[in-house]
């Protein structure tokens, strides 16, 4: 079940900021709980499976609190931690960081690790960058709401086909005189079925770099 969990690269989408401050911690309108971390797989998704739609059961851990909360003695409950740097005669830099001990939290709480396994749903159809979520499904936090599980979808490349929006492109060479006078081979779709392809009788096939776009048959 965790095949599909290739590689740990950060899926495209995701800027710099979502690589410091988390993502998905957000607040809501109103001075709302601030959300934890949201956790983000790459999800490395075959074509067929990309055609034909998928259902798996992947397994994942996640962080949960055990007991109560207490507020950060480092801190004192704020979040951050104040730094002073000398850095000439008569001149100290003030500088300002994320809590070490609890992570900015502004809470210390013990944790323990909890496996989950999640049915993921790929619909037919289903695009590069897709993102499937999972609402309350990712790491508790002291004094915030749950963060969610969010796989983002991985195209793989494959040997025969080449994706290009709802289309699928076959890449193949033939001799001239295959283009001039006709051809024909079998190919093997997604879903299995054979489909015989040979253009119509009297049709030039011509290349694709005459005409910036491929042939369609």
């Amino acid at each position: 079940g965790l095949e599909g969990l290739e590689g740990g690269d950060m899926p495209e989408g995701m800027d710099i900021f979502d690589m410091f401050f988390g993502g998905g911690r957000r607040r809501r309108g109103g001075g709302g709980k601030r959300k934890a971390e949201d956790t983000v797989y790459p999800l490395k998704v075959s074509l067929e499976d990309l055609y034909n739609g998928k259902t798996a059961k992947l397994a994942i851990t996640r962080n949960v609190m055990k007991g109560e909360p207490r507020k950060c003695s480092t801190c004192r409950g704020q979040g951050v931690v104040i730094h002073m740097r000398q850095i000439g005669p008569g001149m100290v830099q003030q500088m300002q960081s994320r809590c070490p001990e609890c992570n900015g939290s502004c809470y210390n709480v013990k944790t323990a690790k909890e496996r989950n396994v999640l049915e993921v749903v790929i619909d037919k159809g289903a695009s590069h960058n897709t993102k499937l979520r999972f609402s309350g499904m990712g790491n508790e936090s002291p004094n915030a709401e749950t963060g969610d599980v969010i796989f983002v979808v991985q195209q793989k490349e494959h040997a025969t086909f080449k994706r290009k929006g709802a289309d699928l492109l076959v890449q193949r060479d033939i001799a001239l005189v295959e283009a001039l006078t006709g051809f024909e081979f079998v190919l093997e779709h997604l879903d299995g079925r054979r489909i015989v392809i040979k253009p119509p009788a009297g049709q030039i096939v011509r290349p694709e770099t005459m005409s910036g776009v491929p042939h369609v048959m």
